[in-house]
């Protein structure tokens, strides 16, 4: 078995590396080669979540749970390349966004199947490697964003070695199954939040998210779909339920503070976040806000430390990778066709682009939890978890309950922005003729769109999945929930019916514009989607917390920049050239050393 396991493993990064060297002019070989690794990487997790029940070594962890995260990994691998095929169509680094794709599907599947800590964090440093590899290939002007990312995502990595090592120390042992420690001792404690440091930044949740708005402007639509929208949050994640559910135990006694400085951080995640998602006038920005704030639904989830929040932030896990892929293929859809993203720039183009509109419409309804989208019931399961906590009296879970509410709320409400924005309202002059793209673009948000619709009414399969593969399990029946099930999609049959009766039977009236008091209709007369929006921004508070995140001061990393910096130019001061000033200075230490010789 292991030896398969290590010819599949190795088939990723050498297809990866014939990539890397194929010519770019060579059309459709790297496109062909990689498309048949990744439906290969999709069969082999697809077999083994069939047939193998677990496969643990000291190499590999193969359970239910690893093999179901890997078989999703796969699946967006597959998809990334299928809308990649025309989206990079005539690119020139064609090659070397290919084998990038290779290799960082081949990290995350080793990265997840592993057991040996070692060979985790080694495959965990590749992928902060290719994720700077695939955000430089668009070409200089993401160098910064690049850079930033390879600081705050591989920076971390530093505190995961530290919480490896830490383990090592208290355990003598490198495996994670062998991993069971009770926190009591402030090493514990620091080791705890080491490795919590590196599952959050992967995944991109509060206070070490920055990265991800930063790479959203200038980095093409697919690999903002298959990075920070999947991939990251599916392996941030996987790596924080490790942490939580099978290297530390819990106990309520010992553990009430960390678990609740946890939910803090993701209640603020979820907060912060959507508020900053709400003013944003670009869709990339926008979307890659909201794919910060629903980490923290997850981790909030997780760390509510009852099943139904736990196997909720698990399910919420999977159900944000595909709704947030989702909406970035449209998005993707919709840059493609008209070169544009800027809200205030978009309108109308829903009825020239049915398809893209349609099942962005669905992923948006599914980011906002609106039922019987997938999004709604990992929601639910999270707010059961939380209500959970709740009945012991303790104010604070009144504080993550409103939170997560408003974040849902204004989720709804973003998403009603931009979708009135883009493909609503009045239709604006392009310059590029409007049609819908074509197949290979559509195909990928087809498949994901039914998911969020076949996950939504199938709630109770990914659920049972994880719940077997955590070994923890929901007590409460959902029986309850299918009456309000079938009343809603009697619904929806019922609305599609009369809706489509009515085109039918009503005759076509005249077209008039509409009247504005005699005057002569202009562009300022219209109703734009943003303008609302931008009171929020006019309020005391929030105008000065805008201010505030605009200038970055809210920005771990570059608040670091600028100590580091000043505390550089001051080094640089004393360095003037002078010889009789580095004398002094000579002089000044060696008269430091011998009075601390003295003393001591």
């Amino acid at each position: 078995m292991e030896k398969i396991i290590i010819s599949i493993f190795s088939l990723g990064f050498i297809s990866g590396l014939l990539c890397r060297f194929i010519p770019s002019r060579i059309k459709y070989l790297k496109e062909i080669i990689s498309a048949c690794v990744s439906i290969i990487y999709l069969i082999f997790s697809i077999l083994l979540f069939n047939n193998s029940p677990s496969y643990i070594t000291e190499m590999f962890l193969i359970d239910r749970f690893s093999i179901f995260i890997s078989i999703f990994i796969s699946l967006f691998t597959l998809l990334t390349l299928i809308y990649s095929f025309s989206y990079f169509e005539n690119f020139e680094n064609s090659n070397r966004y290919y084998s990038y794709i290779l290799w960082t599907l081949t990290s995350s599947v080793i990265a997840v199947f592993s057991n040996n800590l070692i060979l985790f964090s080694v495959f965990w440093g590749i992928l902060a490697i290719t994720l700077y590899l695939l955000l430089n290939i668009s070409g200089e002007e993401n160098a910064y964003p690049a850079k930033k990312t390879m600081i705050i995502v591989g920076g971390s990595d530093s505190f995961l070695i530290f919480g490896i090592c830490g383990l090592v120390y208290l355990t003598g042992k490198y495996t994670i199954t062998d991993m069971k420690i009770l926190i009591a001792s402030g090493l514990e404690i620091g080791i705890f939040f080491s490795l919590i440091c590196a599952s959050i930044a992967k995944a991109g949740c509060m206070p070490l998210h920055t990265w991800i708005p930063e790479i959203s402007e200038k980095t093409p639509s697919p690999i903002l779909a298959y990075l920070p929208a999947s991939l990251d949050k599916l392996l941030g994640i996987y790596l924080f339920s490790r942490i939580l559910l099978n290297m530390f135990e819990y106990s309520s006694d010992l553990h009430s503070t960390l678990w609740f400085i946890l939910r803090l951080i993701g209640s603020l995640t979820i907060l912060c976040a959507v508020l900053m998602a709400i003013v944003q006038h670009n869709m990339k920005k926008l979307l890659s806000y909201h794919a910060v704030s629903q980490v923290g639904y997850m981790v909030l989830g997780i760390s509510t430390a009852s099943p139904a929040g736990i196997i909720g932030g698990l399910f919420h896990m999977l159900n944000n990778a595909i709704y947030k892929s989702l909406l970035f293929f449209g998005t993707g859809n919709v840059e493609k066709n008209i070169r544009e993203v800027e809200l205030e720039k978009l309108g109308g183009i829903g009825r020239f682009m049915p398809i893209t509109f349609f099942t962005f419409l669905i992923g948006s309804l599914s980011i906002s939890g609106v039922p019987p989208f997938n999004g709604f019931f990992s929601k639910y399961l999270i707010y059961q978890g939380l209500f959970e906590g709740a009945k012991s009296g303790d104010f604070s879970w009144i504080i993550w309950i409103i939170c997560a509410m408003i974040g849902s709320a204004l989720t709804l409400a973003s998403f009603l922005k931009i979708v009135h924005s883009v493909f609503l309202g009045h239709l604006k002059e392009y310059k590029e003729k409007l049609k819908e793209v074509n197949f290979m673009m559509l195909l990928p948000p087809i498949i994901l769109s039914l998911l969020c619709v076949t996950l939504g009414f199938g709630f109770i399969y990914p659920v049972k999945i994880f719940e077997n593969s955590t070994g923890i399990f929901i007590e409460k029946s959902y029986s309850f929930l299918f009456p309000t099930l079938t009343l809603i999609f009697v619904s929806l049959i019922l609305g599609f019916i009369i809706f489509s009766i009515s085109i039918i039977t009503t005759k076509r009236g005249r077209v008039v514009s509409s009247f504005v008091g005699g005057e002569k209709k202009i562009e300022k007369m219209e109703m734009s989607g943003i303008e609302f929006y931008k009171t929020i921004e006019k309020q005391t508070f929030f105008a000065k917390m805008y201010t505030g995140a605009r200038n970055k001061i809210f920005d771990l990393y570059e608040n670091f920049k600028r100590i580091i910096f000043y505390f550089g130019e001051g080094i640089r001061t004393t360095h003037t050239g002078v010889l009789p000033t580095y004398l002094t200075w000579i002089l000044f230490g060696c008269i430091v050393l011998f009075i601390l010789f003295m003393k001591f």
